[in-house]
C-alpha cells in the first residue's frame, strides 16, 4: 500500500434523503468533506501478524475495506499477493429460522465451498464453536456469543492466504479466544498473513510482529508491538488529560461533591503537578506526581493535619496518608496564614485507571474536621507496559536454574 488516501462526503442536513428533495425541489444539501485516510503506507510479509490500532474514528475500518476491496482509495495503490479473506462482519448471510448446521452449510457456500466439502468439514466446525449438543437448534434461540462463535467458525473456512479481521473477538469469552488465537498461530506457521484490527493493547503486545497506529487517517507509528502500543497509551493519556483539563475547573478551582467541615482550617486550592512542575490531570505509571494543598488559618487552632484519599473512580479506597501517620507532625500558624502542603510521589505505583483525591483538614488529634473536601479532583493514570492491577508493587524478579540430576549408571 502507497500513498493511500480515502475521503467520504457527509451530510450536514436532511437534503441528501429523497423526500426532503421533493418536498424542497429549490434546496441544495450541504455536506462537509471527511478525510478517513491520508496518505497511508505500509507493506506486510508473508506470515507476518500485523496489528492495527488506534482512537474511535482513526480510519482502522476504512482501511481494512480498502485492503478488502470493498472501498477504492481516491489516491494512492494498493497491491495484494493471494486471495484474502475479511472477516468484518461474522455472520453475514445467516438466517436465524435455520438451525445451526444448516447455516454451516449456507456460510460455507457464500465463501464458495461445495456441498461435499461441506459435509466432510461441518463436524469440525460445530466441534470448534463447542455447538455440537445445539447443532438442530434454530439460530434465534443462540446467545448473542453463541452465534459469534459460529460464525467465526464458518469463517475459518475460507482457504485464503491473507485474513483480514475488524475486532472479531470482541464478543467471544477467553477460552475461544484463546482457541482463535492457537488458529492464528497455526496459519501463521503456515505462511499466512494475518490483519488484526482491535483496541485490545494486550492482545497486539501477545500475538502481533508488527503494529500499526493511526491517527486522524494518518499513520503515525509503525513497528514492533510493545514500542507502538506504548505510544498509543501516552496519546490516550494525553487525550484523557485534553478531555479532564476541559470539562473541569482550572488547576486551582474546588468542586468538591460534598464538602464540610468548621472551616478553622480552609483549603482554598489543590493542584496535581507533574515532573514539569505544571499541573495536570493525567499521569503516568512511574512519574513524578505532586499533591498541593493551599489554605488559609481562619480561626486560632493549636494545630491541624492535612491528609489525602486516593480512590478509584469506582470509589474503591487505595490509599489515606495524612501528616501525622506520616510522621511529618502536626502543623501549627497563626489566623491570617496562609500556606501550601506538597505530598511528593516520586514515582507513582499506581497503574492504568481513573482517580479521585479526596482532602481532609482536621485537629492535632484527627477529632474535628476543619475542611473535607470529597473527590475534589478527577485525574487519569496510563501505564506505557500496560499492567494489569491497580498498583505496581515494585517487587524485583529472581531466577534461579538448576541442571537435572544425572542418571545412575
Amino acid at each position: 500500500m502507497h500513498g493511500v488516501s480515502k475521503q467520504f462526503s457527509l451530510p450536514l442536513d436532511r437534503g441528501s434523503t429523497l423526500q426532503y428533495r421533493f418536498s424542497h425541489p429549490i434546496t441544495t444539501s450541504r455536506h462537509r468533506k471527511l478525510e478517513a485516510l491520508n496518505g497511508v503506507s505500509f507493506s506486510v510479509e508473508p506470515g507476518e501478524f500485523l496489528g492495527i490500532t488506534g482512537p474511535n474514528g482513526c480510519g482502522k475500518s476504512t482501511l481494512l475495506k480498502v485492503l478488502s476491496r470493498i472501498y477504492q482509495p481516491d489516491r494512492g495503490s494498493v497491491t495484494i499477493n493471494g486471495r484474502v479473506s475479511p472477516f468484518l462482519e461474522l455472520g453475514v448471510g445467516f438466517k436465524e429460522e435455520l438451525t445451526a448446521r444448516e447455516n454451516v452449510f449456507l456460510g460455507g457456500a457464500i465463501l464458495g465451498l461445495t456441498r461435499s466439502q461441506l459435509e466432510r468439514r461441518v463436524h469440525d466446525v460445530l466441534d470448534f464453536a463447542e455447538l455440537h449438543d445445539f447443532a438442530d437448534q434454530k439460530l434465534k434461540n443462540y446467545s448473542s456469543g453463541m452465534v459469534v462463535r459460529l460464525a467465526f467458525s464458518v469463517a475459518m473456512l475460507a482457504d485464503a492466504d491473507i485474513l483480514l479481521m475488524d475486532e472479531v473477538l470482541a464478543v467471544g469469552d477467553a477460552r475461544f479466544q484463546e482457541k482463535c488465537f492457537d488458529v492464528f498461530a497455526e496459519y501463521k506457521r503456515s505462511g499466512r498473513t494475518i490483519v488484526l484490527v482491535t483496541h485490545d493493547l494486550g492482545a497486539l503486545d501477545l500475538y502481533c510482529d508488527r503494529v500499526l497506529l493511526l491517527q486522524n487517517g494518518r499513520l503515525i507509528a509503525d513497528g514492533p508491538s510493545n514500542e507502538v502500543t506504548a505510544e498509543y497509551r501516552r496519546i490516550v493519556s494525553a487525550m484523557s488529560e485534553y478531555e479532564t483539563s476541559d470539562s473541569s475547573p482550572s488547576s486551582g478551582g474546588l468542586s468538591p461533591s460534598r464538602r464540610w467541615g468548621s472551616r478553622h482550617v480552609e483549603v482554598t486550592a489543590v493542584e496535581l503537578l507533574g515532573s514539569d512542575g505544571h499541573p495536570h490531570r493525567s499521569f503516568l505509571s512511574g512519574q513524578t506526581m505532586s499533591v498541593l494543598v493551599h489554605y488559609v488559618i481562619n480561626r486560632p487552632v493549636d494545630a491541624f493535619v492535612c491528609g489525602l484519599g486516593f480512590l478509584r473512580s469506582d470509589g474503591h479506597w487505595l490509599a489515606g496518608p495524612n501528616t501525622r501517620t506520616s510522621h511529618y507532625g502536626v502543623l501549627h500558624g497563626p489566623v491570617g496564614a496562609h500556606g501550601t502542603v506538597r505530598y511528593k510521589i516520586e514515582s507513582l505505583p499506581l497503574l492504568a485507571a481513573s482517580y479521585l483525591l479526596t482532602v481532609n483538614m482536621s485537629d492535632g488529634h484527627l477529632n474535628n474536621t476543619y475542611d473535607h473536601l470529597e473527590n475534589v479532583l478527577h485525574f487519569h493514570v496510563a501505564d506505557e507496559r500496560g499492567r494489569s492491577g491497580v498498583i505496581d508493587l515494585g517487587g524485583k524478579w529472581e531466577h534461579e536454574q538448576r541442571d537435572p540430576p544425572a542418571n545412575d549408571q
